[in-house]
């Protein structure tokens, strides 16, 4: 049995810029807040959980061309990343390449889908913890072998959700939680959702029908007003099924790094990261205390 444990390298860095203050930086005064906090949290997750190999996944495009087309305001609304976090990622891939680290991307797509992409070949007795502050991650929870490590305070307190989780939380299956996110919507992703269709009703409808089309064929057997919302929103569902579902048939670029912890110790040196990158290093040699 063997333990992939699949970082969300996009979202987990985001989060860590906001976790710590913008004022850590280096002798020349630039960012390395979120680098600072994506190395330790990776420290602690390799510690904690012990896996066979970890990935590091980034987003190659966080707008893909394919899901503007299906629906223009995908993400369109949301804010530029904050001044400070850009510059870190490639600084992160650098320091990730001095300690031999994997990254993956695939080209023109989000992380999400370079995480679905990486787990569909994935079987049991073999299993995948993703860790991730992103929802959409749920839809690959698949029992046995998936389950996703949602972060609540950093990667100290994390939600772990296989399949009962999911149905607990959602009370939806993992399986159906992309037709559930199309009816409820995610003002984050810029989703509006079916008009009128809140979380609960979106839970009642998935219970009722196996299938988004099988409930638009049956609206009529809906209340009046609900009935018309559907039909009036048959369009956008069918639009949502290019965007919401997670691609795993994309293509992947894996880039090894050849670890040099000399250069590891001259980067951390040199950008205020000695700290984390011996806190990693120790994980990865399994030398942590």
């Amino acid at each position: 049995m063997s333990h992939l444990l699949l970082l969300d390298t996009s979202s987990l860095t985001y989060r860590a810029f906001f976790a710590l203050p913008a004022t850590i930086t280096d002798a020349a005064g630039r960012p390395v807040n979120a680098v600072r906090g994506y190395l330790d949290m990776t420290a602690r997750l390799i510690v904690d959980h012990g896996p066979d190999e970890v990935l590091h996944v980034f987003d190659a495009d966080w707008r893909p061309a394919d899901r503007v087309a299906a629906y223009p305001q995908y993400k369109a609304d949301r804010a530029p990343d904050p001044e400070g976090l850009p510059e870190q990622f490639p600084l992160l891939r650098q320091v990730l390449d001095t300690l031999g680290q994997e990254c993956v991307e695939a080209p023109g797509w989000e992380a999400d889908d370079a995480l679905a992409a990486l787990c569909a070949p994935v079987a049991a007795p073999d299993r995948v913890d993703i860790v991730t502050g992103d929802r959409d991650l749920i839809q690959l929870v698949s029992d046995p072998v998936v389950r996703v490590l949602y972060t609540v305070r950093g990667v100290s307190e994390l939600l772990v959700f296989d399949a009962e989780a999911v149905c607990a939380r959602y009370h939806v299956p993992p399986e159906r939680y992309a037709d559930f996110a199309i009816l409820r919507g995610d003002p984050s992703d810029g989703l509006p959702g079916v008009p009128g269709v809140g979380e609960k009703t979106a839970q009642r409808l998935i219970g009722q029908y196996p299938t988004l089309d099988a409930l638009l064929a049956d609206a009529g057997a809906q209340t009046p007003k609900l009935a018309q919302r559907l039909t009036d929103a048959a369009g956008y569902i069918a639009a949502m099924r290019a965007v919401v579902p997670l691609r795993a048939d994309v293509g992947l670029t894996r880039l090894v790094g050849a670890r040099d912890d000399e250069a590891a110790d001259r980067l951390a040196a040199e950008r205020n990261l000695d700290g984390p990158v011996g806190r990693l290093r120790a994980a990865i040699d399994g030398t942590a205390t």
